[in-house]
Formats: structure tokens, sequence, C-alpha cells
């Protein structure tokens, strides 16, 4: 597996986004957005597609706006 800085800057953004929907959820009871976060940080490790990561990020950041438990 090989970064190429548009992978790296796309996995820091979709990362970010991941930390900030589990410290939301952490500190109000949601785990849909902790489970969220938390694939949404670890993802990207495996992912190597720009295009596909972009696509993945926007339906896991969606997924708990839409689902709502």
């Amino acid at each position: 597996m090989h970064f190429t800085t548009e992978s790296f800057i796309a996995s820091l953004i979709t990362g970010s986004i991941g930390f900030v929907y589990w410290s939301y959820g952490r500190k109000r009871p949601a785990p849909l957005f902790m489970a969220s976060g938390a694939l949404l940080m670890v993802f990207p490790y495996f992912v190597e597609s720009i295009p596909l990561t972009v696509i993945i990020t926007v339906a896991l950041a969606a997924l708990p706006v839409v689902v709502r438990i």
C-alpha cells in the first residue's frame, strides 16, 4: 500500500470527520455516531482509491443523520 499526497489528504480529512463524530457520540449517548466515527477513522487505511474513499466517507457521515435511533 502506498500513499500519494492526494490520498493522504483525503485520509486526513476523513479521519478528522470521524474523530468529531466519535467525540460527539461519546459525549452524548449516541452509539451510531460513535460507530460511524470509528469506521471513518479506520477505513482509509484499507482503501486506496480516492473516489471510493469519498463515497464511503459521504455514506458513513450521512448514516447517523439519516438513521435516527
